[in-house]
């Protein structure tokens, strides 16, 4: 039977109001960080680094698991913005590779010298297994927008985490991470990291290594 238009209009209007909801506490994010910044002050916080990850990928459309390396860098170009990249490419088993990638720039503004509000803007591009028993896979490009904190609870635990709204080719969705990095020295780190979306969840264990 045919939806009716009434219960279609709702449902639009229902998921429009969803991602407003969504939207609404990176916008603030990004506000305060854009006014943060005449008044920053020194941040212990490094941006220019390399790392590489080891992650394990739950699909929640596809019967097997994913697992994998990837490298993130980052270089900071000034006290209060940096650039950024990924890249991460997991083997799932039976079903067709998954791999993925971003470039980007960052903006971040200290509220302390352990604490940093980061905002993010990326173009992303992934490749993921077709849902169903056949071989394939899914690409999906589009933007990010993303708001988080750094925070450190002493000069060798660090904890972060946040949420990036995307608009991709297939809709919008969030995803939330978060983080922990335990500093070796004042050059290298190691840490367990994941996110979580409606389709993926991931966890990595982490070595970063900074170079400034």
């Amino acid at each position: 039977m045919p939806s009716r238009p009434g219960v279609r209009r709702d449902i639009r209007l229902g998921k429009i109001s969803m991602e407003c909801v969504m939207t609404r506490p990176l916008i603030a994010v990004f506000l305060l960080a854009l006014s943060g910044i005449a008044a920053a002050q020194d941040s212990d916080f490094s941006y220019s680094y390399l790392q590489l990850s080891y992650t394990k990928a739950d699909f929640d459309n596809v019967a097997s698991d994913g697992d994998g390396l990837g490298l993130t860098g980052s270089l900071e170009l000034s006290p209060n913005f940096h650039v950024f990249g990924a890249y991460t490419g997991l083997d799932v088993g039976s079903s067709a590779d998954a791999s993925g990638w971003k470039l980007g720039m960052g903006l971040n503004t200290p509220l302390s010298r352990l604490m940093d509000i980061v905002v993010r803007l990326s173009w992303q591009s992934t490749e993921v297994p077709a849902p169903g028993p056949l071989p394939g896979t899914v690409d999906n490009d589009g933007l990010g927008f993303g708001a988080g904190l750094r925070v450190g609870a002493n000069e060798w635990i660090e904890v972060y985490g946040g949420l990036t709204y995307l608009d991709l080719d297939s809709g919008n969705e969030t995803v939330f991470d978060a983080g922990f990095l335990l500093n070796l020295s004042d050059a290298f780190a190691v840490g367990v990291s994941g996110s979580w979306d409606e389709d993926v969840s991931a966890w990595s264990l982490d070595g970063r290594l900074y170079f400034d």
